[in-house]
């Protein structure tokens, strides 16, 4: 495999999972997501999880070998932290790590400073000869004044058993932007300034996300344009490489979602039907009214105004832009919100990884 050029965090979806599906040869070949497994669903109505942990992580590999079979990808699971044992008293993610292996997955486990030293011995025994070890994945509070990032990281190297940081990937993950383009290329240039052994790593991936929390700010019956913040940081920092960590950089975001994932009870939930649509700098959110009330009919129109407007990739693009068009069409659809956030990943995924690829061979 080639080296990547993009790593999306996907939030372990169902729809995310069925968009690296449909993904072209050539554009798999750039990418090694990253996969955020979920937290145990809730079941709402007898007010108690839905699943058990040993269950919820169960699937999990053999899910990964349908949609990502061949190349290496990265996998994490921060969204357990206490509970993360199962009932043999192991932890979850030694369970997903075993089960990779003998599904012959090429996962990198992610580790960060927050995980637990059960955690960090499940990855240490999980050590591959091919390709990095595992990836440390730090947020700006990690670089926060009252923490000596030298020493946690060389703590952590001990644990995980590695001598140095050649052997793993280090991830600095900015998570949501906010709204000052200014401010966040001022934070990444000094969280540059203080990465521990920076010439070290494997490899070093940037990511950042700007995709909001949910879309009730956005008006339905309207077409609204939202900056990819994200993109902008990565464009702004390029035109500088002198102040970039390495030139060999890997660029990273969370594709059409939010990094802080929402759980609604699905009771009271009015989900619109909406289309999350990624172009060149923006998205293009084209939203209709709530779906339990208009019905997911409303997509059929919602596409036949998608792709009449300029940003439009056009049919062969991708398999979601396929979907759009025959949905346009009435061929297919309407699907539902699964459906969607497919056709929306898999587009989003296919345009930011041409849009690196053409940037390469222009520099």
């Amino acid at each position: 495999m080639t080296e990547p050029v993009y790593v999306p965090i996907l939030k372990g979806k169902e729809g995310e999972f069925a968009a690296l599906e449909e993904l072209k040869a050539d554009v798999r070949r750039r990418l090694m997501p990253l996969i955020e497994i979920p937290a145990v669903p809730y079941d709402y109505v007898n007010e108690r999880p839905a699943k058990t942990l040993q269950e919820h992580v169960s699937g999990i590999a053999k899910r990964l070998k349908r949609c990502w079979p061949d190349n290496p990808l990265y996998l994490d699971l921060p969204w357990f932290g206490a509970d993360e044992r199962l009932e043999d008293g192991s932890v979850a993610m030694e369970c997903v790590l075993a089960d990779s292996k003998s599904n012959q997955l090429q996962v990198v486990p992610v580790v960060s400073r927050q995980s637990s030293s059960a955690y960090l011995t499940a990855v240490s025994r999980h050590h591959t000869e091919e390709g990095p070890a595992a990836c440390l994945r730090l947020t700006v509070q990690d670089f926060e004044e009252d923490v000596d990032l030298i020493v946690e990281v060389e703590k952590l190297l001990a644990r995980l058993d590695l001598p140095d940081p050649s052997a793993m990937d280090l991830m600095l993950d900015l998570e949501d932007l906010g709204t000052d383009d200014g401010k966040a290329v001022l934070i990444a240039r000094s969280l540059f300034s203080m990465i521990p052994r920076k010439d070290d790593w494997k490899r070093i991936i940037l990511v950042a996300a700007s995709f909001p929390e949910d879309l009730s700010d956005v008006e339905a019956s309207d077409i609204t344009r939202l900056s990819r913040r994200e993109w902008t940081l990565w464009s702004t920092l390029q035109k500088r490489p002198s102040a970039l960590p390495r030139r060999d950089m890997i660029f990273g975001d969370y594709a059409i979602a939010h990094p802080i994932p929402k759980e609604l009870d699905p009771r009271v939930m009015l989900m619109s039907a909406n289309i999350r649509y990624t172009a060149a700098r923006n998205w293009l959110i084209v939203k209709g009214r709530n779906v339990r009330q208009y019905g997911f009919e409303q997509y059929f129109e919602l596409c036949r105004e998608l792709v009449q407007l300029p940003e439009y990739s056009g049919r062969p693009f991708s398999w979601g832009d396929q979907y759009i068009s025959d949905c346009a069409d009435g061929m297919v659809g309407p699907g539902n919100a699964t459906t969607w956030r497919k056709v929306g990943t898999n587009h989003h995924l296919t345009l930011v990884a041409k849009q690196l690829a053409n940037s390469l061979r222009d520099s």
